[in-house]
């Protein structure tokens, strides 16, 4: 009688093999759905020649209202000047006020009136670098969610697809207390204790 354990674990070795390269197959050719997405995490950049925009970012603030943050430049060294003459939000607008003329190598800064306060370009260094508050009309800004912002130049346009993200404190600005309510500074209230007492 012939011993049939070789022929047994020759078909287990097959199945096995077979198994392998079908699981292997599965995925040949294909395309994941996150291999040309890009995190939505501090703004989306964009250039054209000599014009760049980089940070692009619709920012909810605390009260409701959105401000457009970017930083755009000219990169050309012995270029020409480049005019940025508008910047529209798809659904929505936001005015720029005049339009900004960059010169070779400067730029301009843009975002809400509390952080360009914050930047102090008053008292700064600025060279040639310029600085706007921007605040964005209308309505459905969800954080999370993203929109068209397109830049005109005198050069051409740059669209950029900006996420949308809600405005937070920096750290140490702000306490959560014992009734779950966030309040600026680190004061307590009445029942609110920083850690627990000892002894």
């Amino acid at each position: 009688m012939k011993n049939r354990k070789p022929a047994a674990r020759r078909l287990l070795a097959v199945t096995a093999g077979c198994a392998a390269l079908a699981l292997s197959a599965c995925g040949a050719g294909q395309i994941s759905q996150t291999a040309n997405q890009v995190a939505a995490v501090n703004g989306t950049n964009g250039e054209l020649g000599d014009a760049f925009v980089r940070d692009v970012t619709l920012i909810t603030q605390e009260d409701n209202s959105v401000a457009l943050k970017f930083n755009a430049s000219n990169q050309g060294i012995e270029g020409e000047d480049i005019t940025l003459e508008r910047v529209s939000v798809q659904d929505a607008s936001v005015n720029l006020g005049e339009t900004v003329t960059l010169s070779p190598d400067c730029s301009v800064v843009a975002d809400s009136e509390s952080a360009i306060n914050e930047m102090n370009p008053s008292n700064a260094d600025v060279g040639c670098t310029q600085y706007l508050e921007t605040t964005v009309e209308g309505e459905n800004f969800y954080n999370g969610a993203a929109r068209v912002v397109t830049f005109e130049f005198s050069n051409g346009d740059i669209e950029i697809n900006a996420p949308i993200v809600a405005w937070y404190a920096e750290a140490g600005q702000t306490n959560r207390h014992q009734d779950g309510v966030t309040r600026e500074g680190t004061d307590t209230i009445d029942g609110d204790h920083e850690g627990p007492d000892i002894g």
